[in-house]
This record gives structure tokens, sequence and C-alpha cells, in this order.
């Protein structure tokens, strides 16, 4: 079962189950995941994002703004 609350940063299996999707998909269809040492990790965030452009919903403007800070954040950390 779903946790009762959903943790910020997910392993594979919860953010593909928070998304109601095969771990496959995620992987070949989600948002990139977070490295932390060895651990692979998937905002909440990133995933509601990813939920909302599935389904053509647009950004409202400060949406849009955070989505390419986040965007350009990793690109420098990368």
């Amino acid at each position: 079962p779903p946790p009762a609350r959903w943790p910020r940063l997910m392993s594979e299996r919860d953010a593909a189950a928070y998304l109601s999707i095969g771990a496959t998909t995620l992987r070949e269809r989600g948002p990139a995941p977070l490295k932390l040492g060895s651990r692979t990790l998937w905002d909440r965030r990133d995933l509601d994002r990813c939920a909302d452009a599935l389904d053509g919903q647009p950004l409202t403007p400060d949406e849009a703004q955070a989505e390419s800070r986040d965007v350009e954040r990793r690109f420098l950390e990368g």
C-alpha cells in the first residue's frame, strides 16, 4: 500500500507507484532522477510536473519559472 504521506525524495519503486506506472516507464518517460551518493532518487515535485505534462495541463507562469530554474540547476550540477 502507498505511504500515508509521500516523501519528497523517493526510490524508483516508490516514484513509479506514486505515478501509478511501472519502473521501466518511469525510467523511459519520467523526469530525470537525482543522484545522492550511491542512491538514485526522484523528487516528488518533478513527478507532479511530469504527471501534469502527460495530460497536457499547462504550467502557470510561476511553475514555468520554477521548472526553468530546476532545469538550469540540474544542468549546472551535472
